[in-house]
C-alpha cells in the first residue's frame, strides 16, 4: 500500500521509493489505520508544496497532527 503512495506522488523533488524509508515512522504514526496513513500523507505532502520543500520528510512527517 505505502508503494502505492510513493508511485503516485507528484512533488518535484519527491525522489521514488523514498517514502518507503519512512514505512517504520508512518506505521508508529498512524497506528495501522488506512484513513489516518491517508491523512497523513496528503497533509504532509500539501506543506511541501505550500513551503516550497516539495518532497515528504521526516521533519514534514513529525510536524502534522493526525488521527484520534
Amino acid at each position: 500500500m505505502l508503494k502505492a503512495y510513493d508511485d503516485n506522488l507528484v512533488l518535484y523533488n519527491h525522489k521514488p521509493g523514498s517514502l518507503l524509508d519512512f514505512d517504520t515512522l508512518l506505521h508508529e504514526r498512524t497506528g495501522g489505520y488506512m484513513d489516518t496513513l491517508d491523512q497523513l500523507i496528503c497533509q504532509t505532502a500539501q506543506q511541501a508544496i505550500e513551503d516550497g520543500t516539495e518532497a515528504i520528510t521526516e521533519e514534514g512527517l513529525n510536524d502534522m497532527v493526525v488521527g484520534r
